[in-house]
């Protein structure tokens, strides 16, 4: 009797087979070939979500630096909105002070000014800084022995509103430290600091402090003031002190030629000139010096800034080149991952178009160009600073720069202007039709057509026209007759970029932020076919091994019944 091989137990995924048991088929290997060849279109799937995930991560890198490239020329597009101002890079402000004697300027005040602030030059005296009031108490031999005073203090500074006003409850179990450590743990409140001073030995002193300048402490107790007695502070409960270690005191200063003492409380005023602040730190008196303060226009910042695009806009060249990269076989670089793409060459065309194009709506002797303000197109594309001519221009005609960058708006009426507009308006020049009379609620029309929605004194872009999200400021008085108004307007290169980078990079309907959501959408709907195959697979799979199963099954009955027949004729022969 020949006997047969023992099996071996294999696995395809988690079911087990009994393989080359009888057949000496490998019949695990069969089934992996089968199932690799139905795999084919999982796998290609799957290159493809890599693929897509590729240009997906190419495209986020190119849109960071897009977006970098469009906040570099926000600020020198004069940005809409009430707020635009603020970003405006042309309108930021510098505070010059200089000092007419030997003593800097900076010991004796600093100045800060906002992009609301009007240009202009100031002569300032400081004649007194404000002080904080400060007090002391007489000797106490020790802070840690119990006052045994009762009494409820009432703690605030001079003026103070009723939630600026604290009171403590002292017993008489509490000492010196224990008072100071209530004081200040509602100072928040009431603005008053104490502090236990060691002198000497058997020396100590309880100082109280005011947080603010000019404005006195004022504490009282309602037991006659026997805790501010008992603490060597006062002997009439506040109404005088024992000793006064600094007097509060306003800030005094002179400004230009006003005859008028001008006081503040605080050495921080905010309200003298419009949008600057001044923070004063030592009297004039000392070195009878006069402060010279010049607000002018930041020219430093909107270098920086020209300087911050170039940067940007190169970045953004450099990348769209890097996309194109072939070797001298013709074959793309492995880093071009974005080869041919037509977004990225429709965007290189318009981003060369919006900086080589004039300036339209500008005066004819102006600049008009990125060339007149100092701004090369090199012959790779990317931009160079002639920093000669940028810097005289900046100087020179500052107007005139900010008209190649901005948007401009110009009427020909005083009693109108411009004080908001959306992001991407461009209406060019037109001219609005004003009634003789009152106009309220009656649309103002251009080229004959209703263009604007009067709501007192504002003018609002209709819905649904080109107007729409502009807004003007109406003085007019109604007593006035007809009239025309021409109004021009200007789209600098600055407002140009920041409008063609809006319509790839916004995250609404941005045509780069609609690619990559297909990608991404596509890599979803591939994921779902993939897990749709990979089930089929599996029952495939199943179907195969229950099949190769059955035939070894087969094959095993088969050779049973062979060796039983081959064991019943050989026992015939005996």
């Amino acid at each position: 009797m020949v006997a047969g091989t023992q099996g071996t137990v294999s696995f395809i995924g988690n079911s087990p087979l009994l393989t080359g048991s009888f057949s000496g088929l490998d019949t695990a290997a069969i089934i992996e070939a089968s199932l690799a060849v139905k795999r084919i279109p999982i796998d290609r799937l799957n290159n493809r979500i890599s693929d897509n995930d590729t240009r997906v991560a190419a495209f986020n890198e190119f849109t960071a630096l897009l977006e970098t490239l469009q906040s570099s020329v926000n600020a020198l597009r004069n940005p809409p909105g009430s707020t635009g101002i603020l970003s405006n890079i042309f309108e930021q402000k510098s505070a010059f002070i200089t000092s007419d004697t030997a003593t800097p300027a900076t010991e004796i005040l600093g100045a800060t000014a906002t992009n609301n602030a009007s240009p202009g030059t100031y002569e300032i005296e400081v004649l007194q800084i404000a002080e904080a009031h400060k007090i002391s108490g007489s000797t106490l031999t020790d802070v840690t022995t119990a006052l045994g005073v009762t009494e409820t203090l009432t703690i605030n500074l001079a003026g103070a509103a009723a939630e600026e006003t604290a009171t403590i409850d002292i017993t008489a179990d509490m000492t010196a430290t224990d008072i100071v450590f209530a004081i200040n743990a509602v100072t928040g409140t009431t603005g008053v600091r104490a502090s236990a001073l060691k002198i000497a030995d058997n020396d100590f002193r309880i100082v109280f402090t005011a947080e603010e300048t000019n404005k006195d402490i004022e504490i009282t107790g309602d037991n006659g003031g026997a805790t501010l007695n008992a603490l060597g502070v006062s002997a009439d409960n506040g109404t005088t002190y024992t000793t006064v270690l600094q007097p509060s005191q306003p800030a005094q200063l002179r400004l230009d030629d006003i005859a008028t003492i001008i006081e503040r409380d605080s050495n921080e005023i905010d309200d003298l000139i419009d949008n600057v602040t001044l923070d004063l730190f030592k009297e004039s008196a000392s070195s009878g010096t006069t402060i010279t303060l010049e607000i002018e226009p930041d020219l430093s910042g909107v270098k920086a800034q020209i300087e911050s695009f170039v940067t940007a806009y190169n970045d953004v060249k450099m990348f769209l080149k890097s996309q194109q990269v072939v070797s001298e076989e013709g074959e793309v670089d492995a880093s071009a991952i974005l080869f041919g793409d037509n977004l990225l060459r429709s965007l290189g065309r318009d981003l060369g178009t919006d900086l080589a194009d004039l300036v339209d709506g500008v005066d004819s002797t102006a600049l008009a160009t990125l060339r007149g303000v100092g701004i090369e197109i090199a012959e790779d594309g990317t931009l160079t600073i002639d920093n000669g001519t940028l810097d005289a221009n900046l100087v020179d005609k500052l107007d005139e720069v900010r008209g190649v960058f901005e948007f401009g708006f110009q009427s020909s009426s005083p009693d109108i202007r411009l004080i908001a507009r959306n992001e991407l308006l461009n209406v060019g020049d037109f001219t609005i039709t004003v009634p003789a009379g009152p106009i309220d609620g009656t649309n103002l029309q251009v080229g004959g057509v209703d263009a604007f929605e009067v709501d007192g004194g504002l003018l609002r872009g209709l819905a649904g026209t080109v107007y729409e999200g502009m807004t003007l400021a109406f003085n007019r008085n109604p007593a006035e007759p007809a009239e025309t108004i021409t109004i021009s307007t200007s789209t600098g290169v600055a407002e140009r970029l920041y409008q063609r980078l809006d319509s790839y990079v916004n995250q609404g309907d941005g045509l780069i932020t609609e690619e990559v959501n297909r990608l991404q959408a596509q890599n979803e709907d591939f994921v779902d076919q993939i897990e749709s195959l990979e089930a089929r697979l599996v029952i495939f799979q199943n179907k195969l091994i229950e099949k190769y199963a059955a035939m070894e099954r087969a094959v095993a009955a088969a050779e049973a019944a062979s060796s039983q027949l081959e064991a019943f004729l050989k026992g015939g022969d005996d």
